[in-house]
Order: C-alpha cells, then sequence, then structure tokens
C-alpha cells in the first residue's frame, strides 16, 4: 500500500484544531494494523513521535512568543528604515571625532581641517590629475566665429578647456573689451539651464535676474552643467546626470566631482595671472559646486551659494546624483562651509524650480532612473544651517558667512541685448567625455586592485592569514560599512508555524541593534533524534521573494526554484531562511540611499541580522554550531560575497546565480547585461573597482571552502566572464592556500536557478564530516 504526502498544517489560524501527537500516533497505528505492514506502521510512528519533540510547542523552548500579526517583511522594511533615520538623525552629534579644529590662528585651523578637505575630495571623487593647459581653447566653426555674442562692454566667446585625457569641459566666457581682466566669476547655473539660455534671459520660469554682467575689469566663465535630461541607454532611459554617476560612483567617482574638476582646472588656468580673483557663484545644482569648489580648493577667493545651502539629512529624497557616500557620518552642509573659513561665503535664497524625478516601474516602463525629488527650500532650515557654521568657527573670531536676500538687478544680463548663438556647446561631448574617463579607469581596475592587494603577503598559508586581516577590516569600515553600537542580546522571539511531512517550520525573530531585529523561518527535519545535533544552512533568497518562498516546493518533481530551503532541510540540515532587506522595490532601494549616506551599504544591515542568527543558531541544543554554512541565489548570491567574509563562523559558502566579474558587470558600457542599463539602481558601491571583485571576495572567505554555482543559460553574465573570474579564485585556493579541493565551480545547463541536489555532495563533504 502506497501512503500519500502528508500536507502542510498552518497552525497559526484559528481554525486549526490542537493535535495531541502521542494519541494521533497510537490512533494512526490502530487504523493501520490490519491492512498495513509492521515496517509501514513503525515509520509512520516514528515520524509522528520525531515531530512531536517540537510540533507541539507553540514556541521553541527558552524563547519568548512572537505577538505581532503584521506582515513579516513589510515590518522588516519599517525597522529598518525607522532604524536608519535615527542613525541619520545622530549623525550631526557624532561628526566631532572626525575633526580636530585648532582655532589658534587662521593657518593653524587651514592646517588642522586639511585632514577634512582631503577626505571630501575623495568622497566626491577628486582624485585624478588635471591637464594643465595654456589657454582655453576656442569653439568656432566655418559658419560661428569666434565671438558669439557681444555687447557695449563685453564679448562672449565659446571655449572648450581640458581637464584629463579625452575629457574636456565647456562653457561661454564673457570678457571686457577695453581693459584686462583683474577677477573672474565663474556663474554656475542650474542644471539643464545652458550658458547660452543663462546669458540671453532665457526661459523666464528660470528668473535668472539676480546677479549684475560682470564690471569693465571683471570676466564671467559660465560653463554648461550636466542635466536631468533623459537619455536612451540600450533598454532604459536616465537622467544624464545619473548615467554618469553610476560608473563613476563604482570608480571612486562622482558627477559631482567632475564637475568640480571642470572648475578647478579653470582656477589653475585663471590663477597663472598674478593677483587674478576668483570667485564662484552658483543656483541649485551650482550652488552645490559652487559650495564644495569653494571648500576643496583655497585659491577660490570666495563663494556665493543660492537655492542650495541647507541640512542635508534629507539626502536620501534628493536626486541620486547627489548621492555622496558617507557624507553625512563626516558632513553637512556647515562642516562644508567651514572648510571655506576665513573666506567669505554667501548663502541665499531665489527662486530655483521644484523637481520630481518619477518612481521607476521597470515593468511597464522604460524610465529606469532613480526616483528624487527637489523641494523648495524652507528659510529657517536654511538660516539654521548657517548659524550651526557659525557656531563651529566661532573661537576663530571671524565674520565670513552671511544670508543675503537677492532682488533682481535692472540691467542684468537678461536686459543686456545679447544675442547668443545657439547650439554651439555640446552636453554630449561633455558626458562622452566624462564616460570615456570612467571606462578608462574600469579598464585599468584590474591594475588598481592588484596595487591594493600587495599588502598581502601569499608565501605561506600562515603568512596569508595574518596579513589577510588588514583586507577584511577595510572591507568592513570602507565598503560593507560597520555600526557604532554594539549588537544586543539576542533575546529570541518564536512561533509555531507550519507542520509538513519532514520538517517543521518556526517564525524566528531576534533582536539587532534598538529599533532593528532579523526575521526568518527555521526548519527543523523530523528525522532529528533526541540529543543529536545537526549542521545547519543559512539559505538566502533573491530580489523582491519573500522568504516563505523558498520553503513551498511549488512543483516537487522539478530540481530547481523556490524550494531551495526545505531541499537543504531534506538533505539532513537545520536550515534557516532569513526575511532579506532587498524586498518592496523603492523601499529598500531608499535604505541604500539612506546607508549610503552614513558610509554603508545594504549588507551593513544583513551582515548585522546574520551575525544574529548565526549565533541564534549555535544556541539550539540540536545544531552543531561548529557546522554552519551559507548558501545564497541572485541577490542571495551577492550577499554570499559580501556578508560571509564578516561572518568566520560560516563553515562553507555557495553562491548561486551571481559569481561575477562583478565591477564590469557593474558599471560597464560595452556588457549588454550591464546593471548600467538596468533599473536596480541600487546595485553600485562607492570605491568598490579599485579594492575588492569577486575574487578578491573570495580571499576573505578562504580558506574556508567556497563553491560557484552556475546555470550555462544564466543571463546575469556570460560563461566566460564567470570562469575568467573563478579562475583566479581556483588560483588563489591551488598555488596560494595549498588546498584545491576546498574552491568548486558547478556548470548546469539551465539558467537563474539554484539546484541544491548537485550542491548537496559539497556541503555534506564540509559541514558533514
Amino acid at each position: 500500500m502506497k501512503t500519500k504526502n502528508l500536507p502542510c498544517f498552518n497552525m497559526q489560524t484559528a481554525s486549526a484544531p490542537a493535535v495531541n501527537f502521542k494519541t494521533a500516533s497510537v490512533y494512526i497505528s490502530k487504523i493501520f494494523t490490519a491492512s498495513v505492514t509492521v515496517k509501514v506502521k513503525l515509520f509512520l510512528t516514528s515520524v509522528f513521535l520525531s515531530a512531536s519533540i517540537f510540533a507541539q510547542q507553540q514556541q521553541l523552548p527558552d524563547t519568548s512568543p512572537i505577538e505581532w500579526t503584521e506582515n513579516y517583511f513589510e515590518r522588516n522594511s519599517r525597522l529598518i528604515t525607522e532604524f536608519l533615520d535615527r542613525e541619520i538623525g545622530e549623525s550631526e552629534s557624532r561628526r566631532a571625532q572626525y575633526w580636530n579644529r585648532d582655532f589658534s590662528s587662521r593657518d593653524a585651523y587651514q592646517k588642522s581641517v586639511e585632514k577634512n578637505r582631503e577626505r571630501l575630495k575623495f568622497i566626491i571623487g577628486v582624485r585624478d590629475r588635471r591637464i594643465e593647459f595654456e589657454s582655453p581653447e576656442l569653439i568656432c566653426t566655418l559658419d560661428v566665429p569666434p565671438s558669439v555674442a557681444e555687447n557695449a562692454t563685453h564679448t562672449v566667446r565659446a571655449i572648450r578647456w581640458k581637464v584629463f585625457d579625452g575629457f574636456s569641459a565647456e562653457g561661454l566666457l564673457v570678457s571686457p573689451k577695453s581693459a584686462r581682466a583683474k577677477k573672474t566669476v565663474i556663474h554656475l547655473p542650474l542644471a539643464g539651464t545652458s550658458p547660452e539660455e543663462l546669458l540671453s534671459g532665457g526661459d523666464e520660469l528660470l528668473k535668472t535676474d539676480w546677479f549684475a554682467p560682470p564690471s569693465e575689469d571683471e570676466q564671467m566663465i559660465v560653463p554648461v552643467i550636466v542635466s536631468r535630461n533623459l537619455g536612451q541607454y540600450k533598454r532604459v532611459q536616465l537622467p544624464y546626470r545619473e548615467f554618469i554617476y553610476r560608473q563613476a560612483y563604482q570608480l571612486g567617482r562622482h558627477i559631482i566631482g567632475y564637475e568640480v574638476q571642470e572648475i578647478l582646472a579653470l582656477v589653475d588656468w585663471l590663477k597663472k595671472t598674478p593677483d587674478m580673483r576668483v570667485t564662484v557663484q552658483g543656483q541649485g545644482d551650482g550652488g552645490l559646486l559652487a559650495l564644495y569648489a569653494a571648500a576643496v580648493d583655497t585659491r577660490i577667493d570666495g563663494a556665493l551659494v543660492v537655492d542650495y545651502f541647507d541640512r542635508r539629512d534629507r539626502l536620501c529624497d534628493e536626486p541620486i546624483d547627489r548621492n555622496v557616500f558617507s557624507l553625512l557620518r563626516e558632513f553637512g552642509d556647515a562642516e562644508i562651509a567651514g572648510l571655506i573659513c576665513p573666506r567669505p561665503l554667501t548663502v541665499a535664497l531665489h527662486s530655483a524650480p521644484e523637481l520630481e524625478l518619477p518612481f521607476n516601474r521597470p515593468w511597464n516602463s522604460k524610465y529606469g532612473g532613480a526616483p528624487g525629488t527637489l523641494k523648495k527650500l524652507n528659510p529657517e532650515s536654511v538660516e539654521a544651517e548657517v548659524e550651526r557654521a557659525k557656531k563651529i568657527t566661532e573661537p576663530l573670531g571671524v565674520d565670513w558667512i552671511s544670508i543675503k536676500e537677492l532682488k533682481a538687478k535692472p540691467g542684468g544680463f537678461n536686459t543686456a541685448n545679447f544675442s547668443i548663438v545657439r547650439g554651439i556647446l555640446s552636453e554630449q561631448h561633455i558626458v562622452r567625455g566624462m564616460e570615456n574617463h570612467t571606462q578608462q579607469l574600469l579598464g585599468n581596475s584590474v591594475f588598481t586592485r592588484r596595487d591594493f592587494w600587495k599588502k598581502l603577503n601569499t608565501s605561506s598559508p600562515e603568512k596569508i592569514a595574518e596579513t589577510v586581516e588588514w583586507y577584511r577590516d577595510y572591507f568592513s569600515k570602507n565598503v560593507v560599512g560597520e555600526f557604532e553600537e554594539p549588537l544586543l542580546p539576542l533575546n529570541p522571539r518564536t512561533r509555531f508555524f507550519r507542520d509538513c511531512e519532514t520538517y517543521t517550520i518556526y517564525e524566528v525573530e531576534l533582536d539587532v541593534y534598538k529599533d532593528l531585529t532579523a526575521f526568518g523561518f527555521l526548519l527543523i527535519p523530523k528525522t532529528l533524534r533526541d540529543g543529536q545535533k545537526l549542521p545547519a544552512i543559512v539559505g538566502q533568497h533573491g530580489l523582491e521573494v519573500d522568504a516563505k518562498m523558498h520553503i513551498i516546493e511549488f512543483d516537487p518533481k522539478k530540481d530547481t526554484g523556490h524550494a531551495m530551503i526545505t531541499k537543504l532541510c531534506n538533505g539532513g540540515y537545520v536550515t534557516f531562511a532569513p526575511q532579506g532587506i532587498f524586498k518592496l522595490s523603492h523601499k529598500f532601494r531608499f535604505n541604500q540611499r539612506q546607508l549610503n549616506s552614513l558610509g554603508r551599504n545594504l549588507f551593513a544591515v544583513m551582515t548585522a541580522q546574520q551575525k544574529q542568527i548565526v549565533k541564534f543558531l549555535q544556541t539550539l541544543s540540536f545544531v552543531d554550531g561548529d557546522r554552519i554554512g551559507f548558501y545564497g541565489c541572485s541577490y542571495g548570491g551577492t550577499t554570499a560575497m559580501f556578508v560571509p567574509p564578516l561572518i568566520p563562523d560560516y563553515g562553507a559558502v555557495v553562491c548561486s546565480a551571481n559569481f561575477n566579474y562583478w565591477n564590469d558587470k557593474v558599471a560597464g558600457t560595452l556588457l549588454p547585461q550591464s546593471y548600467m542599463f538596468d533599473w536596480q539602481y541600487e546595485i553600485f558601491d562607492f570605491d568598490l573597482a579599485n579594492t575588492f571583485d569577486h575574487s578578491d571576495m573570495t580571499r576573505l572567505i578562504a580558506p574556508r571552502p567556497f563553491m560557484v554555482e552556475r546555470g550555462h543559460d544564466d543571463g546575469v553574465a556570460l560563461d566566460e566572464y564567470v570562469a575568467f573570474e573563478f579562475g583566479k579564485v581556483r588560483y588563489y585556493y591551488d598555488m596560494h592556500l595549498k588546498m584545491p579541493e576546498r574552491a568548486e565551480i558547478l556548470f548546469l545547463p539551465d539558467g537563474h536557478l539554484p539546484y541544491v541536489t548537485p550542491v548537496l555532495p559539497f556541503l555534506d563533504k564540509w559541514l558533514k564530516k
């Protein structure tokens, strides 16, 4: 007689009957006595008796009950957001630890903040040596003369100047006719306002009538500022600024840094003239650039910042091209302004237009950019930030920062009767130049990383173990990011979730930090015997997946798909399925923006959560705490590369459907599979290409066993790219660690799926010894 699979009962519902498993086992034995063999009776009885170890308990021993009833992944998202809001709120009070200001004199003050100035340069990507030039080039054609406009006192020329090899900036130079300029104003317009529009009046809604034309001994330069107009990039439309931001961010550069470099290249040229005074002024994004440029270069004699200076605690709401890694950990606008002191800084409000970038809807829209908003500034908030800047520098005794009310000035450029030749400047040339520079850096990044890893001594496994810790510390602090507060006691809460044929499921929630918990599902095999200790595996799901899906077998005939955790459990492991942070689309990407502003990424939260999960598993009497593995698929495979390097208690690691030549996959503009042409805008990690690729991350996992599970038709990468990167892993395990058997790659004839069954021999080999 064949027995049917026993159904899964949801024991949380009010209608679910209470089951006395001891009575049930006896009852079933009696029913089947006359019709089944003794072997079948013993099997059924043993199943129910083994299930009774846990299934009759509403929570696990030594745990409190879970009492909330809300959707668990929405709860997870809400708690993470609240936790990060608190972290951002406290960041201002924590910044003092990064500063050591000396107010004994102006010179002493400048020297004392120089490290902070260099740090600001680093995080906005001002890192490359600029090309020197004698003077800018004139832009003209057979149809357009060198002078594109003029009035009684000034001539306007279109100019181009070199910044880096293959990248030049463009703008308009307004120079006096009757005298040599003694002062230069670099005017930085709103993103999307061309220099031609600015000088000829342009759109009346822009209201750029607050500045006067230069006097007879002054000149003005108006560079092209990259706009947020949409460009078509393979399968998605992206704003131009975000297109550059994405690739530059991975290379430790930034659209902000590139445009600051354009300004500083002009300063290099202008300061060759003795006694030349150079000031910067700008509105909106131009105001941002004026503030940053003056902060990082003391040769700039003063700055006017219009419609930008404010508190930055909602940086995560602004357009993603303003996303500066670790900014709020060390800087607010007041701290950046303090780098300008004692030079004069004027802050003003006028009428910058508001902006609403749409939330991307990847399933029904070609738009792939990040959402973002720019709102009209609150005068009280601006004034409070100015007062904070004054307070920071008060001991120096210098009156250097002020708020000014801007009014329309008759005789400004709007009424100067300029007739500008349009179209002579090209935003596209500038965008392509920035892309060329970034892609050149990406091509050279393999050598940059090789130089970064020179401190690793590979002469012996012992030397490796000793010297690799510097890199683990760097990865923890500068890539993933560490939280300053210690982890809380676990305070485990559990709730019986479901009883199935071969396993019992509990919901588990653990404390991590104040306002932050870890949640997931614990699967306990019914083959577990009293007093037995089984190995355990934490199995991480992929993008937009409900953790519950990985414990539901949609089609038991198939050896792939969502039953990853179930299959691992049926393979003889206690398994845990955490609810990952990467759920609810825009919400977790918003969390990434919050984390980036604090110098962290998504895996900072997940590492803290999984440290607690591993600790919890080690407290369970039926788990062997020395035999815990990690298996991640897709986004969980990304997790496999970022989290296990920082959790040494993971004894073996499997990266499924993700392992890649990662930095090219993320920032390359030639690969069709690149995230440059994808709506997943949170995937970029600042400066990662200069420090770690996937093969480098495995050095932080080694000498623990590591496997890559790869489907030939998996669209995340080409086979040859995966094999190329894994070749470096195999070389490291073979030649340096002398442990070739610990690194494996499994190629399978399918796509983006975790197969599990072919991987079990690898896990059994290392976790069931």
